[in-house]
């Protein structure tokens, strides 16, 4: 996604927020006063290649994957998902065990426990 620079007239504060094309003229809220900030023009920017890495799995472990498009087509043929870029979804555990049900987890685990510590 591109990084589009947004300027507040009211405060003068300057952001930098991604937006897909589509949504690049979304008008964005200042952080600072709460008013609508203005889009600001300015001159496009080249992101370099992803730098060549060894493989550490899939059909070409121990052998280097050169650019962004090797990159992607490795994922998808070896069904890898990248990691690290997406967003952290909170994990939503309803699960509540009952107090006799850990007590008796507990009945069970404790003597094995004790057992190879010995």
């Amino acid at each position: 996604m591109p990084l589009y620079q947004w300027d507040c007239p009211h405060c003068g504060r300057s952001e930098d927020f991604f937006a897909s094309v589509a949504d690049r003229n979304n008008r964005q809220v200042c952080p600072e006063c709460g008013l609508y900030m203005e889009r600001v023009i300015s001159r496009a920017y080249a992101v370099p290649d992803l730098a060549p890495y060894i493989a550490v799995a899939g059909d070409k472990a121990g052998r280097p994957v050169e650019g962004r498009k090797a990159h992607r087509e490795f994922l998808k043929r070896n069904g890898f998902r990248e990691v690290g870029n997406e967003p952290i979804k909170p994990i939503r555990n309803n699960f509540r065990p009952s107090p006799g049900a850990i007590r008796e987890e507990l009945k069970r685990v404790v003597p094995e426990v004790i057992r190879k510590r010995g």
